[in-house]
C-alpha cells in the first residue's frame, strides 16, 4: 500500500511537470509565430526594395551603355589622329587623368614632340638645342629619328631632373609648346610612375579591347 501511494505521489507530479512543458511550448509557439510574420513582412519589404533597385539599375545599365559607347568613340577619334594604339591611349588616359593631366593635354605634348624632333633632326636651332641640354637624342645612329615614345619618356624623365623650375619650364616650352606648363605633374611622376600607372590600368580592366 505504502508503495503504491508513493508511486501514486510520483505519477502526479511527472503529469504536473508536462502540463507546465506544455503551457512554456504553447508560449513558445505564439513567439515564433509572432517572429515568421514580422519576417515575412521584412522580406516582402526587402523584395519590393530589390524590385526598386532592379529597375533603377536597369536604368543605370542604359546610361552606362550610352557612355561607354561615347568612351569608345572618342578613344577611336583620338587613335586615328595619333596614330596611338586604342589600349595605349586609354592607359594613359587612366595614369595621366590621375595625375590631373588631362588625355587633350599628353596627346597634343606628344604630337608636338614629334614635330620638335623632326626640327631637331638637323642638329642645330634653338629645338636641337633644348634636347641637348637635356641630354636626349633625337636621332639614331644612321641618323633616322628615335622612337618619338622613348623619346618623349626620356625627355620627361630629364626634366624631372631639374631642379631650377625656370629653366625646367623654358626647355620643356621648347620642346612641347603651350602645353608644357601643364605637364609638370606628369614630369614629377616620371616615366617609371606613369607606366605603373598604366599597368595598374590594365590589372583594374580599365582598359577595354580593341574588339
Amino acid at each position: 500500500m505504502e508503495t503504491a501511494a508513493k508511486g501514486t505521489d510520483k505519477l502526479g507530479k511527472e503529469v504536473d511537470d508536462v502540463g507546465n512543458e506544455a503551457e512554456k511550448s504553447g508560449v513558445k509557439m505564439q513567439k515564433l509565430g509572432s517572429i515568421l510574420k514580422t519576417v515575412g513582412a521584412a522580406m516582402a519589404t526587402a523584395f519590393a526594395a530589390v524590385g526598386t533597385a532592379t529597375i533603377a539599375a536597369g536604368k543605370s545599365l542604359a546610361e552606362m551603355t550610352k557612355g561607354a559607347s561615347a568612351y569608345a568613340d572618342e578613344i577611336l577619334t583620338t587613335s586615328t589622329v595619333t596614330g596611338m594604339s586604342t589600349e595605349s591611349l586609354q592607359a594613359y588616359k587612366y595614369a595621366a587623368e590621375l595625375v590631373d593631366v588631362p588625355l587633350e593635354t599628353l596627346t597634343k605634348s606628344m604630337a608636338k614632340n614629334i614635330k620638335s624632333m623632326s626640327s631637331a633632326q638637323g642638329g642645330t636651332g634653338s629645338v636641337a638645342e633644348a634636347y641637348k641640354k637635356l641630354g636626349v637624342a633625337v636621332t639614331n645612329t644612321d641618323g633616322s629619328l628615335r622612337s618619338s615614345d622613348k623619346v618623349y619618356w626620356d625627355a620627361i624623365d630629364a626634366l624631372g631632373n631639374i631642379s631650377d623650375e625656370t629653366e625646367r619650364n623654358a626647355i620643356s616650352m621648347q620642346i612641347f609648346g603651350k602645353s608644357a606648363m601643364d605637364l609638370n605633374p606628369l614630369i614629377a611622376q616620371g616615366s617609371d610612375g606613369i607606366a605603373k600607372l598604366t599597368e595598374e590600368a590594365k590589372k583594374m580592366g580599365a582598359v577595354m579591347s580593341e574588339e
